[in-house]
Parts: structure tokens; C-alpha cells; sequence
């Protein structure tokens, strides 16, 4: 895990700005759906968490069978985010992306284990499910612009109306899942919140940015608000909850 995450790191690292790993291909075309820079730098830290939680379940917490059952799908997750990279920062666009479904297919299913468990220790709630959870829905806006952008390169006028409508719909449609997710599953808050930063600063850039498209911005928005009002509400319910609890 930790020389997988070690790899992944240095391939960004190693770059001499992170836009030169993932948005020298999607900047050139500017879509509308593209992700700032702002968007992508959460990445590092998650990677990071990666690594924090191969060191400390391995020392730590390696009793415990949920961590048992969680080790190779964290192990593969580590692979496949390293190669996810490597693949941007060639500019292999269809491979990249067949990297980066892989890999957050393993991190849905990580949050399903997850969500199926009882976390007894406030450091699993703190580091695993955060590491975990953030990862996935970061990943989920970040992989629907990447999956955009392949269409736009290859198939698709990006700058026809009907690209826009069309890229905005499946926005809506993956904030709405992730509404419903945030009450479902202990998981949720944390996709929620993964997948709101990013799409915060596509907003942003799509009101002022090179990608300029106020009505998909106004579209967006719409979304991130009901993303943040669920957000706000299973927050609330789970404090609630704790308190009556003690």
C-alpha cells in the first residue's frame, strides 16, 4: 500500500504543476464540466490518508477483522490510483479512464464494507471512514468530467447547447444520488462533502473562469444547494444522536 501510495505521489510531485497530471488536456478544450485546479488539490491529501491508514492498521488495529477484510481492496485501490495518475500524466485519456472507474469502483465497495460496520474506535471514524468517504465522492464528480471530456474530445462539440444540457443533466443526476446517499449510509456525509468541494469550484469557474457558461454554473448550483441542504440536515441528525446517546 505504501509504496503504491509512495508512487502515485511522486508521479504528481515529480510534475512541475499539478495542471501538467490532469488539466493540460481538459484546459485545452475548456469544457464545461472541466475541473479547476482548486477542484483537483484535495487529491494529495487523500492520498496522503491512504498511506496514514495502511501505517496505522497495520500496527495498530490488524486484529480487528473488518481491517482484515478491507486490506486487499485498499492494497488495489493503492494500484489503481497510482496507475489512474500515471495514465493522466501521459495523456492516455481512455485508459486513464478505465484506471479511474476501476478505482472508484473499489472505493464504493470500501464504503460499503464500511457502511455495513459498527466503527467502535473514534479514530476509525475520524480516518477511515473520512479517508474513505471523501475519497469516493471527490472522485465520482472528478471521474464524470473526465468521462465529459472523453466524449467532447472524441465525439462531441463541446460547445453545442446540446452538450451542455446533456452534461448538466448527469450532474443533477449523480447530486441527486448523492442527496439520497447522505441519509442512507453512515458513509454519506462524507461523499457528500467530497463531491460538493469539487463541484463548488467548477461553479466558480464556470461563472468566472476560461470555461465561462453561467447557465450551467446556475444549473450546478441548484445542485450543490440541495447537496448542502442534505448535507446540513444528516449532520444535524447525527449530532442529535450522539448527544442523546451520552
Amino acid at each position: 500500500m505504501l509504496l503504491a501510495t509512495s508512487w502515485a505521489l511522486w508521479a504528481v510531485l515529480a510534475a512541475s504543476t499539478l495542471v501538467d497530471v490532469a488539466g493540460s488536456w481538459l484546459e485545452r478544450d475548456a469544457f464545461v464540466s472541466s475541473v479547476p485546479l482548486f477542484g483537483l488539490l484535495p487529491w494529495i491529501g487523500l492520498t496522503a490518508g491512504v498511506g496514514l491508514y495502511a501505517i496505522w492498521q497495520g500496527v495498530a488495529r490488524w486484529r480487528l477483522e473488518l481491517h482484515q477484510k478491507l486490506r486487499p481492496w485498499v492494497l488495489a485501490l493503492a494500484l489503481s490510483n497510482a496507475l489512474w495518475v500515471l495514465c493522466l500524466k501521459r495523456e492516455m485519456i481512455g485508459l486513464s479512464l478505465i484506471c479511474g472507474y476501476l478505482l472508484l469502483v473499489i472505493l464504493v465497495r470500501i464504503a460499503v464494507i464500511l457502511g455495513r460496520n459498527f466503527l467502535i474506535q473514534h479514530i476509525d471514524r475520524w480516518l477511515t471512514r473520512a479517508c474513505f468517504g471523501l475519497f469516493a465522492g471527490w472522485l465520482s464528480v472528478i471521474i464524470m468530467s473526465q468521462t465529459l471530456a472523453f466524449f467532447a474530445i472524441s465525439h462531441a462539440n463541446q460547445n453545442s447547447l446540446m452538450f451542455k444540457g446533456a452534461s448538466a443533466l448527469v450532474l443533477t443526476l449523480l447530486a441527486l444520488f448523492l442527496c439520497a446517499v447522505t441519509f442512507k449510509n453512515p458513509m454519506g456525509i462524507y461523499l457528500n462533502s467530497g463531491a460538493l468541494w469539487v463541484l463548488g469550484w467548477i461553479i466558480i469557474d464556470r461563472y468566472n473562469g476560461q470555461g465561462s457558461s453561467p447557465l450551467f454554473a446556475t444549473v450546478s448550483l441548484i445542485a450543490a444547494v440541495l447537496m448542502l441542504i442534505c448535507l446540513l440536515s444528516a449532520l444535524r441528525t447525527r449530532l442529535q444522536r450522539i448527544i442523546s446517546s451520552q
